[in-house]
């Protein structure tokens, strides 16, 4: 029964553990509504620390595209986002017009895009941390991923 009883806090315990460092460069959300009746609703919260992985997974030709265009801009985010990293939190960007409204600002770590217009409202909430880790990796894609196709 004692032997029983550790093995069980063993697993707890690495249990703890995975989700700690799957969580720890926190959360990337997305949510999304289409104002209409029948409009789609998604809400989706996953861990950022996955996103270098669902990265690696993607085939390259789908990322080639993307890595030659962030590609001449890297000097300057690499320099940018450890910038905003240690500005305070608060609004960058706001755009009103009579029925669209877009905010991007800087909250808890996070770039927050909030987006309205008639028809949807998105909402992106990236972490910093997820975001340098996501150029990082597109700018490699030349070197090979793991699953190349």
């Amino acid at each position: 029964m004692i032997l029983l009883a550790k093995v069980a806090m063993g697993a707890v315990g690495v249990a703890l553990a995975g989700g700690a460092v799957l969580c720890s460069q926190g959360f990337i959300s997305i949510r999304v509504l289409e104002r209409e009746p029948s409009g789609t609703k998604v809400n989706l919260v996953l861990p950022a620390s996955l996103l270098p992985v669902t990265l690696k997974l993607v085939p390259r030709r789908y990322l080639r595209e993307a890595s030659e265009n962030v590609s001449p801009y890297l000097p300057i985010l690499e320099k940018a986002i450890p910038a905003l990293e240690d500005c305070p939190d608060g609004v960058m960007v706001e755009v009103a017009e009579t029925n669209d409204y877009v905010v991007i600002a800087k909250r808890h770590g996070s770039i927050v895009i909030d987006a309205n217009d008639e028809d949807d409202v998105v909402h992106v909430s990236l972490p910093l941390v997820a975001l340098n880790s996501a150029f990082h990796q597109l700018t490699q894609t030349k070197a090979g991923f793991i699953f190349a196709y």
